[in-house]
């Protein structure tokens, strides 16, 4: 019988105990493996979403916080800065383009963010149907906002104040009109939902021209000034009927009436265009109120200098402070290393635990097959066959158990993908991570190093000794 199929028969001899073996590698290396692919699979969606963006410019505050908040939209917003403030960045030599965001809304739990077209274009992100927006209360909706909230084109929804799926306050006054929606990206642009910067500061009452751009909310008053001023019409119908009647023939009487009822209305007129000018002056003084306000602007340099000079001068010349996505990515995944590092420690410690069992394991089954090695010695069986057949023995149970493992870990990730897919439409590649070949080489050595002391002792065993029973 060969090396392999006479270990194959050894294992099988104790079925119970091989497969401890086995089960213990294998919860090991699928941990280490799913912790591997996890990882690497959250490294690579964070840097996908962030790398279209050099540096992201707020309020003052917590700079991961000012990227948490509008690069990936998991966070609240730092707070506001002056609209203005767009001009330095605008202006600036070493910045290529800058796309503003107002933030402050959701809807069940998906963010509205007020932009130009222009943040579209940096994630590469094309309309599936409709059109994308270009007048207040217009809205686009990502591919997994549209599918989880069930609307599409022609639609209307009112935003809600913060991002709770149980929603809050609304704005009632204000509905949107839904008028596309993205074909899925991969990115965060899928579970926002687009207006423009002004839509925002409509709803928030921030806007300087927030009357004009509502006639619907003010044509009320304007037919009720209409009215009124029909009414007066109708009433001075009638007093000229009246004036008529009373002074029919008194013809130089009616000409002193006309002439006087012709004043009264110059005079009304006149009054009427005072009126006017002031309700003009009190609009003027409410433009000067309402000054517009920018959550943050995305900024995209024009040279590899800025991102060493420019975050600096902002954060000392300016109201505002600038955050570098990347930098704060760096630091995001060292503070959520510690605990993968924890994960990390406990794998290891249970493959250690499983080598040592293997180890155990072949040590037991040596000692109970000292007399069958002694009678292969007999048959012709050289030193190093039998050195070599109770390391194959180990490799067998070793490989099976890194085989369960790397099946285990890469079907939990299979079956997350599904579930992310059908739930959030997220599109996640659970191929082989960067370290997992170095995983399977370490374990496929433990694995050797424990069958070491039992195959070294096989191998140099006292045959007389063992078959007179010693």
């Amino acid at each position: 019988m060969s090396t392999w199929g006479l270990a194959w028969a050894w294992i099988r001899f104790r079925p119970l105990g091989a497969a401890l073996n086995v089960a213990l590698l294998g919860i090991g290396t699928a941990t280490i493996a799913l912790l591997m692919i996890s990882l690497q699979q959250f490294e690579q969606r964070l840097t996908a979403d962030a790398d279209a963006v050099d540096m992201v410019v707020g309020a003052k505050g917590s700079p991961m916080q000012l990227v948490l908040s509008t690069v990936f939209h998991v966070d609240a917003p730092v707070g506001n800065v002056p609209a203005e403030e767009v001009q330095f960045l605008e202006q600036h030599s070493m910045i290529k383009q800058v796309i503003p965001m107002a933030l402050g809304d959701g809807f069940r739990g998906f963010r509205i963010v007020g932009t130009d077209t222009s943040y579209i274009d940096l994630y590469g992100a094309e309309l599936a149907e409709g059109r994308l927006w270009d007048a207040p209360l217009e809205a686009v909706f990502g591919a997994v906002s549209a599918a989880q909230t069930g609307l599409g084109l022609g639609d209307r929804f009112v935003g809600e104040h913060g991002l709770s799926e149980a929603g809050g306050p609304t704005h009632d006054d204000f509905p949107y009109d839904v008028v596309g929606v993205l074909a899925p990206t991969g990115s965060v642009v899928d579970r926002l939902v687009f207006t423009s910067a002004a839509t925002v500061q409509i709803v928030h009452e921030m806007d300087p021209y927030h009357d004009h751009d509502h006639d619907d909310h003010v044509d009320e008053g304007h037919h009720d000034d209409h009215d009124d001023h029909a009414d007066d019409a109708h009433h001075d119908d009638h007093a000229d009927e009246a004036d008529h009647d009373d002074h029919a023939d008194d013809a130089h009487h009616d000409d002193h009436a006309d002439e006087a009822d012709h004043d009264d209305h110059a005079d009304d007129a006149d009054h009427d265009d005072h009126a006017d000018d002031e309700d003009h002056a009190d609009h003027a003084d409410d433009v000067e109120l309402r000054a517009p306000e920018i959550t943050a602007f995305l900024v995209e340099f024009s040279t590899p200098m800025a991102a060493v000079a420019l975050p600096r001068e902002i954060n000392q010349s300016t109201v505002m402070q600038a955050a570098r996505p990347a930098y704060e990515i760096q630091r995001l995944l060292r503070l959520l290393g510690f605990g993968a590092d924890v994960v990390r420690a406990f794998a290891v410690v249970l493959v250690i635990g499983a080598v040592v069992g293997l180890f155990t394991a072949l040590f037991q089954a040596l000692e109970e097959r000292r007399a069958d090695l002694a009678v292969m010695r007999v048959l012709g069986a050289t030193q190093r066959r039998l050195f070599w057949q109770i390391v194959v023995e180990s490799l067998i149970l070793t490989v099976a158990g890194i085989a369960l493992g790397l099946v285990l870990a890469h079907g939990v990730a299979w079956g997350a993908s599904l579930w992310l897919w059908e739930y959030s439409q997220i599109l996640v590649s659970f191929a082989w991570a960067d370290g997992e070949i170095v995983l399977v080489l370490t374990v496929l050595g433990l694995g050797v190093l424990a069958a070491l002391p039992s195959a070294i002792r096989a191998a140099g065993i006292d045959i007389p000794r063992v078959l007179s029973g010693g």
